[in-house]
C-alpha cells in the first residue's frame, strides 16, 4: 500500500532535518582547526571577540524584530545576561586562547564533554538531582578527561605539543558554556529559542565592543593569509550563527530524542580535520580518553 501525501511530507521534512543536525555538528566540530587555522596570526582573545562582536552585527535585524521579547523581569533578565555572558564572551574567548595552547585533537575530545558539564550545571541551578546512572556516566567521562589532560608530548608533525594548560583552559571554557547553555535554555523557554539566542549573542557583542573594536582597528590585516582570514569568517558566520540556525530547525522538525545523539560525531569531525588536514598525530590513548568520554556522556543521556 502506498504511502499518503502527508506520511512522505513527514519523512521528507524529518530527513532534511537530521541532513541539518548533521551538518551543524560538522560545522561545529570544525570549530576547534578553525580557530587553530586563524589564530597562526590573528591573536587569540581577537578571534574570540569578532566571533560574536560581527554574529551580533549580523543579527541586529533579528534584534529589531524581537525588541519586544526582551524578558520583562529584572530577574530574567539577568538570567539571559549571564547565558550571554557566559555563553558568548568567557567561551568563545578561553577556547580561542586554549586551542592555541594545545592541540586541536585534545580540544575536540575536551569538548566532547560539554553535555555532561551542562548537565551537572543544570542540576547545581536548579536543585533537581539526577538518577545513579547519570553519576555513573559522568565519572566514565571525567575519567576521559583526566586521562586525556595527563598525556603529555608531540601530537602533530609540527612537533607542537598539548599542554596542561591549553587542555585546561579548553574545559574552563566548557564550564563556562555549560552555564551558557543552562541559562540560555531557561530564557528560552520563556521567550523562544531564536530570540533568547539573538539577544545572548548582543550581550556577548556588548561585553566584548570596549576591547575588541580598537584591537580590530590597530591590527595588522595585511599580516592573515586568505585561508586564515576565510577560516575567521568560517567561525563568525558558521560555527556562531548557521550551526545554531541549523541545529534550531532540526529540532523543531525532528525533535531532541532523534538529534542529540547526532552530537556525538562532533569530536570526530574535529580529529579528523586535524589529523587529515593540519598533521596532527592520532594517538592509542587519545582515542581511549575520547571513546571514554563519548561513553560517559551517551550514559548520562540515557537517564
Amino acid at each position: 500500500m502506498s504511502r499518503s501525501p502527508s506520511m512522505k511530507t513527514n519523512s521528507r521534512s524529518t530527513t532534511l532535518a537530521l541532513a541539518a543536525a548533521f551538518a551543524a555538528v560538522a560545522i561545529w566540530g570544525a570549530s576547534a582547526p578553525a580557530t587553530a587555522v586563524a589564530g597562526r596570526s590573528i591573536p587569540p582573545e581577537l578571534i574570540g571577540g569578532l566571533r560574536s562582536l560581527l554574529a551580533g552585527i549580523i543579527l541586529f535585524p533579528l534584534l529589531l524584530r524581537f525588541r519586544d521579547r526582551f524578558p520583562p523581569t529584572w530577574a530574567e533578565r539577568a538570567e539571559l545576561i549571564a547565558g550571554g555572558l557566559f555563553g558568548f564572551m568567557a567561551y568563545p574567548l578561553l577556547l580561542s586562547i586554549g586551542v592555541l595552547k594545545t592541540s586541536v585533537t585534545h580540544a575536540s575530545v575536551i569538548l566532547a564533554s560539554a553535555p555532561m558539564f551542562t548537565g551537572l550545571l543544570s542540576f547545581l541551578i536548579t536543585g533537581l538531582w539526577p538518577k545513579v546512572l547519570w553519576w555513573g556516566g559522568s565519572v566514565v567521562s571525567l575519567s576521559g578527561v583526566v586521562i586525556l589532560m595527563n598525556l603529555r608530548g608531540p601530537t602533530a608533525t609540527t612537533a607542537t605539543s598539548a599542554t596542561l594548560l591549553g587542555d585546561g583552559l579548553v574545559l574552563l571554557s566548557v564550564l563556562f558554556a555549560g552555564v551558557g547553555y543552562v541559562y540560555g535554555g531557561r530564557s528560552s523557554s520563556r521567550i523562544g529559542q531564536w530570540p533568547a539566542t539573538a539577544w545572548s549573542i548582543a550581550v556577548g557583542a556588548l561585553a566584548f565592543a570596549p576591547f575588541t573594536i580598537p584591537r580590530a582597528i590597530t591590527f595588522d590585516w595585511s599580516a592573515p593569509t586568505t585561508l586564515e582570514l576565510s577560516a575567521l569568517i568560517f567561525l563568525v558566520l558558521f560555527v556562531t550563527i548557521v550551526g545554531y540556525a541549523l541545529w534550531f530547525y532540526a529540532l523543531g522538525e525532528a525533535g531532541a530524542a532523534s538529534v542529540a545523539p547526532i552530537q556525538f560525531l562532533q569530536p570526530v569531525v574535529g580529529i579528523a580535520i586535524a589529523v587529515s588536514f593540519l598533521g596532527e598525530a592520532l594517538s592509542l590513548n587519545v582515542m581511549i580518553s575520547g571513546a571514554l568520554i563519548i561513553f560517559g556522556v551517551w550514559l548520562t543521556r540515557r537517564v
